[in-house]
């Protein structure tokens, strides 16, 4: 217990409040994983708890829900200072607060238009339950989330500390199908970690109406296969 809430100290937490995030279960897995690992591949990246707490000579960030994967490269090529001073200027442009529907409604729009990640990325801090959800055409449709989302210190703490290691890292980042990835270069020395959407419940990541691949019982023997 003591190795948990010590290694729990060290430990970032991703700004992206994504759902089935690992942060607060990581002083149970991350014991099991090898020493000295030379590829680190998280095969379902999520909001990147658990790759951006592993030590190795190369990561490799993957999931098949593209807009989210270019949230994490832009945080890995940005600077912070430009990255924080967008975000204050978009907030202050659009007058985002917890009741402003109408502000974080025209930044939807703006989103949906331009397609920035850094504009997603500041949605997810307003929107319902820091839900990142597209519909068939890909465009962002999360509500919301009126009196119960917004920016505040805490996220932009964990915001600068996710900033501070991604670039410090040696990140590739992949936006395939589990099943399109080439394994055939890895060795011994490197490790596949697997995190799949769960079978046994149905959101808004997995539900294969919002113009991503869901996860069914076909999908789940298909991965087991590969």
């Amino acid at each position: 217990m003591n190795f948990g809430v010590e290694l729990l100290n060290n430990l970032i937490k991703s700004p992206l409040n994504y759902i089935g995030g690992k942060y607060k279960i990581l002083p149970q897995i991350l014991p099991h994983f090898p020493n000295n690992i030379r590829i680190f591949v998280d095969l379902f990246t999520g909001g990147a708890n658990v790759g951006i707490n592993v030590d190795a000579e190369e990561i490799i960030l993957n999931d098949n829900l593209i807009y989210l994967m270019e949230i994490h490269k832009s945080l890995f090529e940005i600077s912070e200072n430009n990255i924080l001073s967008y975000i204050d200027k978009i907030i202050n442009k659009f007058n985002l607060s917890l009741t402003n529907t109408e502000g974080y409604n025209k930044l939807r729009n703006q989103y949906n238009k331009l397609k920035n990640p850094l504009d997603l990325l500041i949605l997810s801090f307003y929107s319902f339950n820091h839900q990142i959800r597209f519909n068939s055409n890909h465009n962002f449709n999360t509500p919301f989330g009126k009196n119960r989302s917004r920016y505040n210190d805490n996220i932009k703490k964990n915001l600068i500390a996710f900033i501070n290691r991604l670039q410090q890292k040696n990140i590739v980042f992949m936006k395939e199908n589990f099943d399109k990835i080439n394994f055939s270069e890895l060795t011994a020395k490197d490790f596949v970690y697997c995190d799949p959407p769960y079978l046994i419940t149905v959101g808004t990541y997995n539900d294969g109406r919002r113009g991503f691949n869901g996860w069914n019982i076909e999908q789940e023997k298909n991965f087991l296969i590969f």
